[in-house]
């Protein structure tokens, strides 16, 4: 259990970088001077597509299909020694939906990735530090789809009829120690800046995540592990235009356990608690517990002032698991969870997640994917409600996709996707459903040294 002082040492944590990672990092530069292997994957493809809403319209008077010229670029750039390795991957997609001119939107859109990482390893120690820059429509949600083996975009919601980007940069640095050939600590730190080009008219936040986690785990036998957790993460929240400010921090501890079923599957659970404390300033009025809105009065001064309401709360957190992973790339996922999370919804959120994934290769060159996944999205307290205009969110995604291969380089991808999005305002609600049908040529290279 944390003492009254915890959060202070909390927030001085997430607020910035150990002095053990940055000392770890610096020697990497070093390091990332030698000779280094270099290889390059181009890819690129080219489809078209059709939408039953791409406007996201609620009423179905509304709703008006559309379809849609796909494009995407990317290049894997790795470099590696025995100890060093260094990974960029540059990557731009667009798309173009008919009929802008006559309803006049702009759903259309380009976006850029620029990920990168760097790590080191030593004999009982891998240091690394992942960054970059993104630029992404808004179109393009965090919850389309579910695959463990991409990461997701934080914050992301598909609730426009025009085209608005999410500009992110970040930082992730993380160390790994090997403290006895049994037991492995691990310190990760996540900082998260993102803000939204059309925040005025979408009523979006811009925010500003800072996570951290300290972590030991054990071999306890040869297919079991015991691990134990303690997180801290604040949130910072705004609006273009608006003096209400959202500053939270939570707090928690978690205890896990994973067994090796197989060599390539594994089963695990988690479970801990977490605690959030929310402070909303600058309120025009508050909530009495009657009901009623009242101005806050400075009684030093008698004249009426911005108002802060401050809360705590309490949530569970954790998972169960059931993982194949032949390689470096999941095959089979099956996930309940509950994490806490940013949101552009101006507070931290619950998700609570149903989650499958499974691939298969029916033949040397005819490959299948499906997945499926429910979230659902509440505010950590209720308080943290006042900058947000979607407080509950119920989101369903179902996807299948097959891919031919043609040869070494070329193959042909066949998708659909429906999602709904279901969303609570405490007045009334609103569902957002989308059919995808998408048809894409893919090219991959070899890669050249």
């Amino acid at each position: 259990m944390m003492t009254h002082s915890g959060p202070v040492a909390a927030r001085a944590l997430a607020a910035g970088l150990p002095v053990a990672i940055i000392g770890a990092l610096a020697l990497l530069a070093g390091n990332a001077a030698q000779a280094l292997g270099w290889d390059y994957i181009p890819s690129a493809s080219a489809g078209a597509g059709y939408e039953s809403n791409p406007n996201s319209a609620s009423r179905s008077s509304q709703r008006d299909d559309s379809y849609v010229a796909t494009a995407s670029g990317l290049i894997d750039i790795v470099g590696e020694t025995q100890r060093t390795r260094i990974s960029l991957r540059p990557e731009i997609r667009s798309a173009v939906y008919s009929g802008m001119e006559r309803d006049s939107r702009d759903d259309s859109y380009v976006n850029y990735y620029l990920p990168m990482s760097i790590s080191e390893s030593w004999q009982t120690l891998q240091a690394s530090l992942g960054a970059g820059v993104s630029r992404v429509s808004t179109r393009d949600s965090v919850v389309v789809g579910f695959d463990p083996n991409t990461p997701q975009q934080p914050g992301i919601d598909t609730a426009n009829r025009r085209t608005e980007y999410q500009e992110r940069w970040y930082i992730a640095p993380s160390l790994r120690y090997q403290l006895t050939p049994r037991d492995l600590i691990s310190l990760s730190l996540n900082h998260d800046d993102i803000t939204y080009t059309e925040a005025e008219f979408s009523l979006r936040t811009d925010y500003t995540a800072t996570s951290g986690q300290l972590a030991w785990s054990r071999s306890w036998t040869r297919r079991s592990t015991l691990s134990l957790s303690g997180n801290v993460s604040t949130f910072e929240a705004s609006r273009p235009n608006s003096p209400i400010k959202n500053d939270t921090l939570t707090y928690g501890l978690t205890a896990g356990y994973q067994y090796a079923l197989s060599p390539v599957s594994m089963v695990g659970a988690s479970a801990g608690g977490s605690r959030s404390e929310v402070k909303i300033k600058g309120l025009p009025w508050i909530f009495t517990p009657s009901g009623l809105l009242l101005p806050c009065l400075d009684p030093e001064s008698g004249t009426f002032v911005a108002c802060t309401i401050k809360s705590t709360a309490g949530n569970f957190i954790g998972e169960v698991f059931y993982r194949q992973r032949p390689d470096r790339t999941v095959t089979t996922e099956l996930r309940l969870s509950r994490a806490i999370q940013p949101s552009s919804d101006g507070s931290q959120v619950t998700v609570d997640q149903i989650a499958g994934y499974y691939t298969k290769e029916l033949t040397p060159l005819l490959s299948l994917k499906l997945s499926a996944m429910f979230w659902k999205q509440d505010a950590v307290s209720r308080e943290a409600n006042a900058l947000s205009n979607r407080f509950r969110r119920d989101y369903y995604s179902v996807e299948a996709a097959a891919t031919q291969r043609l040869g070494r380089h070329w193959s042909v991808t066949g998708q659909y996707r429906y999602t709904d999005d279901e969303r609570d305002f405490d007045v009334l609600s609103r569902s957002i459903s989308n059919h995808r049908f998408y048809l894409t040529l893919n090219y991959r290279g070899l890669g050249s040294h």
